[in-house]
């Protein structure tokens, strides 16, 4: 509000009193008048300077000059309460500016005033902080620069919509998006209303301007979540669900890269599992070490912490390593570590060619996303193991019937039935002995060495000395370790009865080892007998050798060589084993991986 012309009126009501107070001296002739006058005159200057307190010296208030200066008094005590009056007003209009701006901040408001007489467009500071646009470079022509500052696919509608406004009353609500200077994207909702004129015409319109950038970004961020899930839901090969949210994550959030890879906690080294990447960038698979990114970016990982860098170029925390990041095309990224059990397992890594101001909505949906897709890898990976130890599960039932059907055959055959009925007890205990060993397993399999002391325990209770096991331990997977058992239990039956166990002296050694053949590693297992009787090669094969043959062969893909020497028997079995690397039996078994076998 203007300042009124107060200090005009002081100097009128001052030149009036000081004419009638001339007038009064003149007329009066009298020397009495001098003091008085000079006291005008005082209080005259006092008023131009603001001084509205002061007052005319009063003598004999009988005299004309006395009357006149009473008059002045009270008028001067008028203006002074006018002028306390108006600066109350001024006060209060002040304070209600401040509260309504203060209110515009808090709110996030900013306000239009649009003056369709003469066309001119006023904004309040806040919504030239809303724009992130300069004042002194906008505020002649704000219209014009907030149309530049309009997100492409928002821009036709909302110019379009505006400049109906002075051709209706009608209220105009409406969404769209503005690309501030430093590159982010807000959501701003804008609410208009004319007033009107004559003949019912826009005279003026006032639109407020709301961000909305967070609640948008949720509502954006849960829907795609949303739709990620029913995506996902069906998917049952890990590989799928880890394409299909890499692929859906970088096309929403417009990235030039998404990776998801497991890392080995101790040598930071990233198997990647997948890698979306947009047209033109080049392909990133395999292994890859991520201490060429610095300590920094390890240590953070490690302690399960984004890491969010808007411009590797300019970022202090990734000065040293810089060069990576730029040969990697990757100047702003994203990278989300997955901390299980207090070990990094994994993590979900984005890249932008070029920088970025990353959001705190785009740094939560990363988040979200890497956990969820954790989770549902997780989930299928638990149904794959489940599926596989199912079917596993099917054919060894098969297999066990299948055997026990055979057991019975040739043991009934023997003449004399007790001993046609131990036979059968015996085999059918040692193989209920394997069953115990994958129960206690959960039926993920066994070791080798349990499986070799329960074939072997019959003989072991007073014996023990009688027989030496070599060999690593090494879990077997159940199809291995069944029928393995029971060629165990008939080499020791047969064993106790014509080899080493006959006699007194008789010993049993049983070693293995592993090695590793171009196909893939190879376990070999023999069992030497010695101090027992000569031993010579049969006219015909038995049950127990044909049990031996067909279990190890037939089943395991093995072969199997029974040597009948003087010394004793010497049974030498082979057969492969599956890749230690893809296979969860063997996490017990840490050195089938690698250099570690032993090679042929």
């Amino acid at each position: 509000m203007a300042d009124l012309p107060i200090l005009d009126w002081r100097a009128f009501a001052a030149l009036i009193a000081f004419g009638l107070t001339a007038g009064a001296a003149w007329l009066a002739g009298r020397a009495s008048v001098r003091r008085p006058l000079k006291s005008f005159y005082q209080a005259v200057d006092q008023w131009r300077h603001g001084d509205l307190q002061a007052r005319v010296e009063i003598g004999n208030t009988k005299t004309p000059l006395g009357h006149l200066s009473v008059a002045f008094n009270d008028m001067a005590g008028k203006l002074s309460l006018r002028e306390m009056e108006r600066e109350n007003v001024l006060k209060m209009l002040r304070e209600g500016e401040e509260r309504l701006q203060i209110a515009q901040d808090v709110a996030g408001l900013g306000i239009w005033d649009w003056d369709h007489s003469t066309g001119k467009i006023t904004w309040s500071p806040q919504m030239f902080r809303l724009t992130g646009l300069d004042r002194d470079e906008s505020q002649d022509n704000p219209f014009k620069a907030w149309i530049g500052i309009l997100h492409p696919d928002d821009r036709e509608r909302m110019e379009w919509q505006v400049k109906q406004l002075p051709r209706t009353l009608e209220p105009l609500t409406s969404e769209y998006r503005i690309i501030r200077s430093d590159g982010s994207v807000r959501w701003l909702q804008m609410r208009g209303q004319s007033l009107a004129g004559k003949m019912d015409k826009p005279l003026r319109t006032v639109i407020v301007n709301l961000d909305i950038t967070p609640s948008k970004e949720n509502e954006v961020r849960e829907s795609f979540l949303l739709n990620l899930s029913d995506q996902i839901r069906e998917l049952v090969r890990p590989d799928d669900i880890l394409m299909t949210v890499a692929e859906a994550l970088g096309k929403h959030l417009g990235v030039t890269r998404v990776g998801y890879g497991e890392i080995d906690h101790a040598t930071m080294m990233l198997t990647t599992l997948v890698d979306w990447r947009a047209e033109g960038m080049p392909y990133m698979a395999g292994r890859h070490p991520l201490t060429p990114f610095g300590s920094f970016v390890c240590e953070e990982m490690r302690a399960g912490r984004m890491i969010v860098i808007d411009d590797a170029l300019s970022d202090p925390r990734v000065a040293d390593n810089v060069d990576v990041f730029v040969a990697l095309q990757t100047i702003g990224n994203i990278t989300v570590s997955l901390v299980k059990e207090g070990k990094l397992r994994a993590t979900l890594y984005l890249h932008n060619v070029t920088k970025r101001l990353w959001s705190q909505s785009e740094i939560e949906l990363c988040r979200d996303v890497a956990e969820r897709t954790w989770s549902a890898v997780e989930r299928a990976r638990s149904d794959a193991r489940q599926r596989l130890l199912i079917n596993e599960l099917n054919h060894r039932v098969k297999n066990t019937l299948a055997t026990v059907q055979s057991v019975a055959a040739h043991s009934f055959r023997i003449g004399d039935p007790n001993i046609g009925r131990a036979a059968f007890e015996a085999r059918l205990f040692a193989l209920s002995k394997t069953h115990d060993v994958l129960t206690r397993e959960n039926w993920e399999g066994a070791n080798l060495q349990d499986i070799v002391q329960e074939a072997m325990a019959p003989y072991a209770r007073d014996n023990a000395e009688r027989f030496r096991v070599v060999g690593e331990p090494l879990q077997l997977p159940p199809r291995i370790a069944l029928p393995l058992a029971m060629a165990l239990h008939e080499l020791s039956t047969n064993a106790a009865k014509y080899g080493g166990f006959s006699t007194e002296s008789g010993e049993v050694l049983i070693e293995w080892t592993l090695i590793r053949l171009e196909d893939g590693p190879r376990l070999v297992l023999k069992w030497t007998e010695t101090g027992g009787p000569p031993t010579e090669s049969p006219t015909h094969k038995g049950f127990g050798s044909r049990l031996i043959e067909r279990g190890l062969t037939r089943e395991l893909g093995g072969t199997v060589d029974l040597d009948y020497r003087p010394t004793g028997l010497v049974c030498t079995v082979s057969f492969p084993l599956p890749e230690a690397e893809t296979v969860d039996y063997y996490r017990a078994n840490e050195k089938l991986a690698g250099e570690f076998l032993p090679r042929a």
